[in-house]
């Protein structure tokens, strides 16, 4: 009988070491991914987004996400998101900040501005290069990204470009104390005053 209670004992240990192992790796999984995103901006394009969410189509748009939180620790905080033209980003752009948070390895997405819906990034790659894979926006359609790791040293510029100034075809359908902002210039602001 002592020895059947000692094997149960040593089988019980070996249970909650093998399921508390699951556990740390899952939320060390998630650390590495909010360091990784953390540690880099990411510039590339959005096939298929720039038609589904700006009803643009050609090659010349691009894409560049930052994402910040208090400290190493944290799998969640804010971000900035620029679409732009490439051949005149300071011309046409829209820049929109963001909260993101990440849950057993998927990456969550929800716009300051309610016009922009929440997307999911659940079927993707990442290392300290690249971060490629699919948005999920809440329909059936998935949208392929391809960002690569850069350092973008423009956030500053197009931070502070917002006001309400409709005549100079600037578009700042939400700016708030938080630092919040959704702000849009030339063929992004018609879009936008279009949807309105």
């Amino acid at each position: 009988m002592k020895m059947l209670f000692a094997n149960a004992k040593q089988i019980l240990i070996a249970v909650m070491a093998i399921v508390s192992f699951t556990c740390c790796s899952s939320n060390d999984e998630d650390g590495y991914i909010a360091s990784t995103l953390r540690n880099h901006d990411w510039q590339g394009y959005v096939r298929e987004y720039y038609q589904s969410r700006w009803g643009f189509s050609g090659s010349e748009y691009s894409t560049v996400m930052s994402f910040q939180s208090k400290d190493a620790y944290y799998t969640s905080g804010k971000g900035y998101e620029l679409d732009y033209n490439t051949t005149s980003p300071q011309e046409n752009y829209a820049f929109c900040t963001f909260k993101w948070f990440i849950v057993d390895g998927d990456i969550t997405i929800i716009y300051d501005d309610a016009k922009w819906d929440p997307v999911y990034i659940v079927d993707y790659e990442l290392n300290s290069n690249s971060f490629y894979g699919y948005i999920y926006n809440g329909s059936d359609r998935k949208i392929r990204f391809d960002l690569e790791s850069t350092t973008f040293n423009d956030w500053e510029y197009y931070k502070k470009r917002g006001y309400r100034d409709f005549t100079n075809g600037y578009l700042a359908p939400q700016l708030s104390e938080d630092g919040a902002a959704s702000v849009a210039k030339g063929i992004f602001a018609e879009k936008l005053k279009s949807k309105e």
